[in-house]
């Protein structure tokens, strides 16, 4: 196989490296690690830990605490099939009424990348901010569904009214599934606000390839002359 071929063949595998599809797609285009370097996550966290050593140390009866998990769990429930109907309209936003110059920009930006990159030949391509914008928004509807989906199951099994024999079990139970429910909705809202911030941003680039394009035009139509 002469250099040439070799070098054509390992370009088309670091194509369909860049392209994976599905929930594993999902999850690497978004990259878990971005989780770690979102305050959003860390805020959410220190809010349940806050919550957990309140309700810990309130000298609350499991019998209140299990009251209020469930009116949490339900405000929640009512709230998370919202927040996912949002950031799925965000998601159809940007896939199906995006601008085709913009995603034609971001895209090209790529395959720039792919084909003049200098340097070590194992160094990779990243993916385009098309395919990072579009993850992040179902990054968002994944975790609002688990945690709709965690919120139900626990209004399911608190029909059934189990409970240690331990009453102090029953308390830190509580505490702890009250402060996840706490965490999830949260992050969930957060997640929304994230979501704003990148409809914004994406608006503010579509913008800046309009504006550049009309620039372009406004100077064939107007040349400065001398």
């Amino acid at each position: 196989m002469t250099r040439k071929k070799k070098n054509k063949k390992e370009k088309l595998s670091e194509i369909e490296l860049l392209h994976p599809y599905g929930l594993k797609g999902l999850l690497t285009v978004y990259d878990f690690r971005n989780i770690w370097k979102n305050p959003s996550f860390y805020l959410a966290a220190i809010i349940g830990l806050l919550t957990f050593f309140a309700l810990i140390f309130g000298g609350y009866s499991s019998e209140k605490l299990f009251e209020l998990t469930g009116k949490i769990v339900d405000t929640g429930l009512s709230l998370d099939g919202g927040l996912i109907g949002l950031s799925l309209a965000g998601l159809t936003l940007i896939v199906t009424f995006g601008s085709e110059k913009l995603l034609k920009a971001m895209v090209m930006s790529s395959v720039r990348k792919l084909f003049e990159k200098k340097g070590p030949t194992n160094s990779k391509v990243g993916f385009s901010g098309y395919q990072t914008a579009v993850s992040k928004f179902g990054f968002a509807v994944f975790v609002q569904v688990i945690s709709l989906i965690a919120l139900f199951f626990y209004n399911l099994i608190s029909k059934l009214e189990l409970s240690f024999t331990n009453d102090s079990m029953n308390v830190s139970f509580n505490s702890f599934y009250l402060s996840m429910a706490v965490f999830l909705i949260i992050y969930s809202f957060f997640l929304v606000v994230q979501m704003t911030i990148n409809i914004f941003t994406i608006s503010q680039m579509n913008h800046s390839v309009y504006f550049s394009e009309c620039v372009k035009e406004f100077i064939v139509e107007h040349p400065v002359k001398p």
